[in-house]
């Protein structure tokens, strides 16, 4: 508040304009306007007046020194920060004497403060009524968030920043030893691509590293590419892309951001150094990087750049970080219409205002979708793998099943096919059916062959522990494949790069049961494998939506008992999306889309964070980590003994909806910011939710 006071001794030097940007720069550093206002803009003549008495206890040398600074270190600054062209001569003629400066904070200092923001209040009511004036708004934007994005980096005394420019693709090829002859014909066109694209090709057909040439290729143009952002739907699958960055030639450039980031940090630095109290220190401070905008390259979910509609502390800073930055969208199927229209909205508006570029990327998508994308993208290519590299990737065979992936027949089968010496994934749509199945396989093959349950509610700890022998025996790149048999939920739709022999599913709509299908002979290590769906139940079991589920089976039967074309797929999902399906699919997108752009995006501006937002943003987004009770008393013991990133390990994510219902029974208690929840939890099974 107190830097306010020497604007007046720039009168003459700055324009009415300019004074007010630097008015605005200044007030708004550390608190939003409205916080700022209430507190200092109370009658001058009330008893207490924070502004009078802020100014009064100013020094009179602190004064001094700021006028010498001005006086005598100002042009060597102007020079060396290379700001020495036309708008800033007028500094050069600084000639304010000591005595008249002084005597300007004495006299009518304070008064000259309470001015300055009466003209800022009636500068930011314009602003938050300004509709067409796209330069003030984003203008605006990026004042608020360089200023606090370099304020926080040097409070955090960050060092040098790395090299904000992507490389060029060459470079990028070179590090992974291959020439533009090696590529496959869609990774080429993305490495020639410039502009918004659209890519489609096969699981497992090169379409992470057609996405990073496509990335680097933005910095040919005439706007370089400052960040690359990669998003994707789930933890599982952002953790296991940011250590695939990290060996795809960006090691050392890539932060990692979600909710439980900081473990997953903290367990690959723990891996890399072997030494706890390392990488306790190190894990935080990585994610505190990624906080800070440092790296260039990100991995996140695209729920991280929603914060900013939201208006979350620290949007501004978010948001101006995006300019000429460019994005992949992998994994765009996964989202349901309405929280895919807000991403869709928000890709619109950066690409419009903030010179932002697109990539999304897919394996097959339906046609409505397509053009709900290509709305959102404008001019946009189509890139799309050829139908000779499809045909190159088939693998599976499709067998429908009519009955229930629980019954005692099945669990024999699969039990039997395990006992042959193949590796099987039994997937289910809720996770106490896979707690059911898990002891239905698990009880007919005893110690044979290991049954591994992986499901959403086990801690950090078991899960990856889990993950780890699944990859050891099923890793597609596993030199010690053997017999196994995964039960697993739809976290294994994603992230796991596995290769296993065969899958019994249970009924779910088409894009989640393709996801499914690519856990299987996933390197074409037989011609075809056999992927087993049932007919039963087909009712969505409270977790999808039961039209969707039985139009993906009744399009499946057609082509029972046949190999699966990858390339007809996308049609496949034109016959799920027809009819009320697809009306009801198109309204819920365009009814949100329409909303979301009206009441956030288009109201969007600069000094109005909200942080009564932030709990419905992480409710809406997000799941709560909660404490099994089981666990408690090792929790404390790990707190106790200052291991607070090994004690959050022992936390298991829950969705929000399901932690209330335990807290409406009274199954639930708080203790400090740890949510404890009273259920069953082993590491075989994980939590129990009765």
């Amino acid at each position: 508040m107190l830097s306010l006071l020497f604007v007046q001794w720039l009168d003459g030097v700055l324009t009415e304009s300019e004074r007010q940007w630097v008015v605005a720069a200044i007030a708004s550093h550390h608190r939003d306007a409205d916080e700022l206002l209430s507190m200092y803009t109370g009658p001058a003549d009330a008893g207490d007046d924070p502004i009078s008495e802020l100014v009064r206890q100013l020094p009179e040398d602190a004064i001094e020194s700021i006028w010498r600074w001005l006086a005598e270190c100002l042009e060597a600054w102007v020079e060396a920060l290379n700001l020495g062209d036309k708008r800033f001569q007028a500094f050069h003629h600084f000639s304010l004497s000591r005595d008249e400066a002084i005597r300007m904070i004495h006299k009518g200092g304070a008064e000259h403060i309470r001015k300055l923001l009466r003209d800022y209040d009636r500068w930011l009511r314009a602003l938050r009524i300004a509709r067409e004036d796209r330069p003030l708004i984003l203008g605006t934007i990026a004042l608020r968030g360089f200023l606090v994005a370099a304020d926080h980096s040097a409070s955090a005394r960050v060092a040098d920043l790395p090299c904000d420019v992507l490389p060029r693709p060459d470079a990028l090829l070179a590090k992974w030893g291959l020439g533009e002859t090696d590529l496959y014909e869609h990774q080429r066109r993305c490495l020639e691509c410039q502009g918004n694209a659209i890519l489609m090709a096969p699981t497992g057909g090169g379409k992470t590293e057609a996405a990073l040439l496509w990335a680097t290729a933005q910095s040919r143009g005439d706007m370089p590419a400052s960040r690359l952002l990669y998003t994707l739907p789930f933890q599982a699958s952002m953790n296991a892309m940011y250590d695939r960055l990290e060996q795809k030639g960006f090691e050392g450039q890539v932060g990692l951001e979600h909710s439980r980031s900081t473990l997953a940090l903290y367990h690959r630095f723990l891996e890399e150094t072997c030494d706890s109290a390392s990488a306790t220190r190190a894990a935080p401070w990585h994610k505190e990087l990624a906080r800070l905008h440092h790296f260039p390259v990100r991995v996140l979910s695209p729920y991280q750049i929603l914060k900013a509609p939201y208006r979350l502390p620290g949007y501004e800073a978010l948001l101006s970080d995006l300019f000429s930055s460019v994005f992949v969208l992998d994994e765009i199927h996964a989202y349901e219409p309405q929280r895919l229209a807000m991403i869709m909205a928000t890709v619109k508006f950066l690409r419009e205002n903030f010179g932002a570029r697109f990539l999304v990327m897919s394996a097959t998508m339906p046609t409505l979708l397509m053009q709900r994308l290509t709305q959102a993208l404008g001019d946009c290519a189509l890139i799309r793998a050829t139908a000779d590299f499809y045909a190159r990737f088939q693998r599976h065979v499709l067998r429908m099943i009519d009955g229930e992936l629980t019954e005692a027949t099945w669990m024999d089968t699969i039990a039997h096919e395990a006992l042959n010496g193949h590796s099987v994934l039994v997937c289910c749509n809720t996770v106490r059916r896979a707690q059911e199945a898990f002891e239905g396989v698990r009880s007919r093959l005893g110690q044979v062959v290991d049954v591994i349950l992986l499901h959403s509610r086990f801690n950090i700890r078991d899960r990856l522990a889990k993950e780890r022998a699944i990859l050891s025996a099923t890793g597609s790149r596993s030199a010690e494949r053997r017999p196994l048999v995964v039960v697993a939920t739809q976290v294994v739709e994603v992230s796991l790069d596995i290769d296993l022999d065969t899958i019994y599913t249970d009924p779910a709509p088409l894009e989640a049961l393709l996801q499914r299908f690519g856990r299987v002979n996933r390197r074409r290590l037989r011609k075809l494998a056999q992927v087993n769906v049932f007919l039963h139940p087909d009712d969505g079991q409270h977790v999808y939506e039961p039209d969707l589920v039985r139009r993906a089976l009744g399009v499946l039967s057609e082509h029972d008992g046949r190999p699966i074309a990858e390339e007809e797929v996308s049609a496949w999902l034109d016959q799920v999306y027809q009819g009320e399906t697809k009306t009801r699919w198109e309204k819920a997108y365009d009814d949100e889309f329409r909303l979301f752009t009206s009441s956030c995006l288009d109201r969007l501006r600069a000094f109005q964070s909200d942080k009564s937002l932030e709990d419905l943003f992480y409710q809406a987004f997000d799941s709560v980590d909660v404490l099994p009770l089981a666990l408690a008393a090792e929790y404390d013991r790990l707190i106790e003994g200052n291991e607070p990133l090994a004690a959050s390990e022992l936390l298991v994510p829950m969705r929000w909806s399901q932690f209330a219902s335990l807290r409406k029974v009274g199954k639930t208690q708080e203790r400090g910011p740890v949510k404890v929840v009273a259920a069953d939890y082993t590491e075989t099974h994980g939590l129990v939710v009765g």
